[in-house]
């Protein structure tokens, strides 16, 4: 979910709410030449923030490391704070993810794994343990600053895709280099080339409305790797796609990994989209139970071995 608070300033000085921005509210051209300036300084300003969270270089293989993790929710309804008013949505977990690779985290309905990618992404804090992205520890980031650092450090693909529908494949894009002050100069050539990678330079100057799921799940691709991100956290992202597009996506996420040397941390429960994964770790009940490499394999036969270690997995506890 993008940080829609940051738009705040812009509608305020625009006169208008953040739903009739993100409809495409006609807006008085007057009005818009005499706030412009105040309008791109307070926005700008809010989303860059200070520049305490810039990228370090990290001794350290592992772009991410989780180090006995847990979280524990509690029943704010209860009366009374017992053990059993409490939930473990995430036991003790540590793992480490090396640069330039493609890991899935597979489970069922409640075993944690979109608790433990929001822990990572920053959106909560865990109850024990440490997260280290780039030798940085997340945990102890304030949390006015969380969303500052998410935008330097982190890029996201979510299963709705998150495009602003006033603005083209282009702009949406464009956005977050803009925001990075990139120079415009360099900004068209950077899409250019990266777009013309993923197979959607032709629809640039579409509307997200007028172009396919897919092509739009590849956009929102684009939009998270051109900043060049730690690590691309992506949510489900297959899900809304059919098998076909689906395929495409996922084979676009491997040729980030090898051409743009980009980090992938994807949240699944389908076989099939995990098994285009380098290495596939599987969680249940708040806990990973285990673990797969792809090594040499091939996809159905990583796709077997899946299946047999799920298996095992369910039957095994």
């Amino acid at each position: 979910m993008p940080d829609l608070s940051l738009f705040t300033p812009l509608c305020t000085f625009l006169g208008i709410t953040l739903n009739e921005l993100f409809a495409g509210e006609c807006i008085a051209e007057e009005n818009l030449k005499e706030k412009a300036d105040d309008v791109l300084m307070e926005v700008v300003s809010n989303w860059l923030g200070h520049d305490k969270w810039e990228s370090k270089k990290c001794d350290t293989a592992n772009v991410l490391e989780v180090e006995n993790v847990s979280k524990l929710y509690k029943n704010v309804l209860a009366k009374h704070e017992t053990e059993d008013n409490s939930v473990l949505a995430v036991n003790d977990v540590s793992f480490q993810i090396p640069y330039s690779s493609f890991v899935g985290i597979m489970g069922a309905s409640g075993s944690g794994k979109t608790t433990l990618l929001n822990l990572i992404a920053t959106i909560d804090k865990p109850t024990n343990g440490t997260i280290r992205i780039s030798g940085q520890n997340i945990v102890d980031i304030p949390e006015e600053d969380t969303a500052e650092f998410r935008r330097r450090h982190l890029g996201f693909v979510f299963q709705e895709y998150n495009l602003l529908d006033t603005l083209t494949i282009y702009e949406n894009i464009a956005l977050a280099l803009t925001i990075k002050e990139i120079p415009k100069e360099k900004i068209r050539p950077m899409i250019q080339s990266l777009s013309e990678k993923l197979g959607i330079s032709s629809i640039l100057d579409k509307f997200p409305y007028e172009v396919s799921g897919g092509q739009r799940q590849r956009c929102a691709c684009a939009r998270a790797i051109v900043v060049k991100p730690d690590i691309i956290l992506a949510d489900e992202p297959t899900g809304a796609l059919d098998s076909h597009a689906a395929k495409q996506l996922l084979d676009t996420f491997a040729m980030l990994c090898r051409e743009y040397s980009a980090t992938i941390l994807m949240v699944t429960h389908d076989v099939m989209t995990a098994s285009h994964c380098d290495r596939i770790l599987f969680m249940k009940d708040g806990e990973i139970k285990g673990a797969l490499n792809r090594e040499r394999e091939n996809k159905q036969t990583f796709f077997a071995d899946i299946l047999k270690k799920i298996e095992w997995i369910e039957g095994d506890n």
